[in-house]
C-alpha cells in the first residue's frame, strides 16, 4: 500500500510539473491576462513579482490586476504547490502613444495596396531628427559607423546634456570609419574581435519618459551607402515598454546600468540570457520582439511564417536556415501563395536552389543594382481576416544569426503595418520580374520631394521638365488644401502649418498623369 501510494504521488507530481503551455492573451497598463492549456481558472494560482522570487504573491485565476505601466513582471503558474510552467517575463503596457512609423529608402509601390500608404524617405535625415530632438538619454547598438552627420548628431546630443551611451562591433568587413569622430567623452564598447558579430542597429532614445521613449531599429546601418543606396527598412515605435526591453539588453551587453560600461560583466553572443520579455500590446497593435542568440528567435519566425494562410513574401539579404526554407516550403506545398527575393543567392548553403526547386517563386537579387538588404517576411497582407504580420529587424535567415550574432527581431502583427511593407516588396517584385502590378508612371519615378521626412518646408525636384499646372496636399481624410509656391521660388513649400503626419502630395501637370507623392511632417 505504502508502495502505491508514493507511486501515485510521484505520478501526480511528474503531470503538475510539466510546462503547460502558458501564454498571455490580454496586455493591458495595470493588468495581464493569461491562458493554460487544458488547465481550469479555478485550479490554478499565478505567483508573480518584480524577481525571480515572486515576492508579490500570487492571485487564483488567469488574471493579475493593479499592476505597473510599463513594468515587467515574471509570473509562474501553480496547480496546489507544484508549479506547472517556467517562469516566464511579461510587461505591462505603458502610457505611450504607441505609435508605429516605418520608412524606406528606395521606391514602393502605394498602388499595390488600398489599406496603406508605404513612405520612401531620406533615412540618414529621419535618424539625424530623431536623434536631435533626444532629450535625456540615448543608447545606441550599431554594427557599421560610417556616416559622419549622424556621428555628429550624437555628439550633438552629448554636448547638449544628453547621456549617450554606445556599443559597436569590431570585426573584419565592418565600417567603421566615423567611429573615431565620436566625441571621445562618449562611453563606447566594442564586441571583442571573436569572429562573430555585434549585429544590431538600434536606438533607444529617452526610455524614462513614457511620453518621449522610442526605439529606432531595422535593417539600416549607420553609413551612406546604407541608407541611401542599398535596400533597407527603418522602424520607429514610441512605446516605453519596448523601450524598456531594448534597454535590457543593451545594459546585459553593456554590463552595468550606468553610463560607465563594465567590460567584465559584458555578455555578447552565447553568454547572454533569455532575460526580456517578447510579448507588447503597443498601441493596440500585438508586437513581439526576440534577441539572438539567446531567445531562440528561428523558432519564433518559424512559429510566425506557419501562420500564413493565403500569402507570402519575403525580402532577404542572405537565407541559409534549413529550418525556416523547411517551413517557407510547407507553408507552400499547403496552398501558400508565396513568393521571394534573396540578394546571395551564392552563399555556401543558401536556401535559393531549394526554394526553387520545390516550385517556389523565389528572384536573385544578385545581379541587381545595389544590394538588397533587407530582413523582412510578410505574412497574409493580403488577407485581411486572417493575422497579417511583417517580421523585420537586423536578423537575417541564417546560423551564424541564430546562435552566434547579436540580433534584434520585431513582429509586428498589424494589417496596415504588413501592407506597408507588402508595397515596398511589389516594387522590388517589378524591378525584378517585371510584374505588372499597380501604375507606375515613369514621370513620377522622376520626381523627388526633400526633404522627407520634413518640418515644414518641402522642395520639389524633377529630371523631367515639368510644367506644373497645381499641386494639392490632401490628408489621411481626404481634405485638400492647395499650395502656393514660396516667395521668390516656383518649386519650394510651406507646410509648417499643417499637423505633424502623412500627407499626400498632388502634382498636377501636363505631362500624362497626375503624380502623388507621400510626405511626412514631424
Amino acid at each position: 500500500m505504502k508502495f502505491f501510494s508514493l507511486t501515485l504521488m510521484l505520478l501526480n507530481l511528474s503531470i503538475y510539473s510539466q510546462d503547460v503551455s502558458f501564454n498571455v492573451q490580454n496586455i493591458q497598463k495595470t493588468s495581464l491576462s493569461f491562458k493554460l492549456e487544458n488547465e481550469h481558472e479555478s485550479s490554478i494560482k499565478l505567483h508573480y513579482g518584480q524577481t525571480p522570487s515572486l515576492e508579490m504573491g500570487q492571485n487564483n485565476g488567469w488574471v493579475i490586476e493593479n499592476l505597473s505601466p510599463a513594468t515587467t513582471y515574471f509570473v509562474q503558474a501553480f496547480k496546489g504547490k507544484n508549479a506547472i510552467s517556467q517562469k516566464k517575463l511579461f510587461s505591462t503596457a505603458s502610457k505611450s502613444s504607441g505609435d508605429i512609423t516605418v520608412y524606406f529608402n528606395q521606391s514602393v509601390n502605394n498602388a499595390s495596396s488600398t489599406i496603406a500608404d508605404a513612405v520612401t524617405a531620406n533615412v540618414k535625415d529621419t535618424i539625424i531628427a530623431y536623434i536631435d530632438r533626444t532629450e535625456n538619454t540615448l543608447d545606441i547598438a550599431n554594427y557599421n559607423t560610417g556616416s559622419l552627420d549622424i556621428v555628429n548628431a550624437i555628439n550633438a546630443a552629448k554636448a547638449r546634456g544628453v547621456a549617450v551611451r554606445y556599443i559597436a562591433a569590431d570585426n573584419t568587413g565592418t565600417n567603421n570609419d566615423e567611429l573615431s569622430s565620436l566625441d571621445s567623452s562618449i562611453p563606447m564598447i566594442q564586441r571583442p574581435h571573436d569572429n562573430e558579430v555585434m549585429h544590431n542597429k538600434f536606438l533607444i532614445i529617452d526610455v524614462g519618459d513614457f511620453q518621449k521613449a522610442k526605439v529606432v531599429t531595422g535593417s539600416v546601418n549607420h553609413t551612406e551607402n546604407s541608407c541611401f543606396d542599398d535596400y533597407n527598412n527603418l522602424v520607429i515605435i514610441e512605446d516605453q515598454s519596448l523601450a524598456n526591453a531594448y534597454t535590457t539588453e543593451f545594459e546585459e551587453m553593456w554590463g552595468s546600468s550606468t553610463t560607465t560600461p563594465n567590460l567584465t560583466n559584458a555578455k555578447f553572443g552565447a553568454d547572454k540570457l533569455d532575460n526580456t520579455p517578447h510579448n507588447f500590446s503597443i498601441g493596440g497593435k500585438t508586437v513581439e520582439l526576440y534577441f539572438s542568440p539567446s531567445d531562440n528567435v528561428t523558432s519564433h519566425i518559424e512559429a510566425a511564417i506557419l501562420t500564413a494562410n493565403t500569402d507570402m513574401q519575403f525580402a532577404m539579404l542572405t537565407f541559409i536556415n534549413n529550418d525556416l526554407g523547411d517551413a517557407v516550403i510547407d507553408i507552400h506545398n499547403a496552398g501558400v501563395n508565396v513568393v521571394g527575393i534573396i540578394e546571395n543567392v551564392l552563399y555556401l548553403g543558401s536556401e535559393y536552389n531549394g526554394l526553387q526547386n520545390a516550385g517556389i517563386e523565389v528572384y536573385s537579387h544578385f545581379n541587381e543594382p545595389e544590394i538588397l538588404h533587407h530582413k523582412y517576411g510578410i505574412i497574409d497582407a493580403n488577407n485581411i481576416a486572417s493575422d497579417p504580420l511583417v517580421i523585420t529587424g537586423s536578423h537575417n535567415w541564417t546560423n551564424s544569426a541564430e546562435e552566434d550574432y547579436d540580433e534584434n527581431t520585431l513582429i509586428i502583427h498589424d494589417a496596415e503595418i504588413a501592407n506597408m511593407y507588402y508595397e515596398e516588396f511589389m516594387a522590388r517584385y517589378q524591378d525584378i520580374a517585371g510584374a505588372s502590378i499597380g501604375i507606375i508612371n515613369n514621370v513620377q519615378q522622376e520626381v523627388t520631394l526633400f526633404p522627407n521626412p520634413s518640418s515644414g518646408i518641402i522642395n520639389l525636384d524633377s529630371k523631367t521638365r515639368l510644367d506644373v499646372v497645381n499641386i494639392t496636399v490632401m490628408d489621411l481624410q481626404g481634405r485638400r488644401i492647395t499650395l502656393k509656391p514660396m516667395e521668390n521660388s516656383s518649386l519650394q513649400f510651406d507646410l509648417s502649418n499643417l499637423q505633424k503626419g502623412v500627407y499626400t502630395i498632388i502634382i498636377e501637370h501636363s505631362i500624362g498623369e497626375n503624380i502623388l507623392k507621400k510626405i511626412v511632417l514631424i
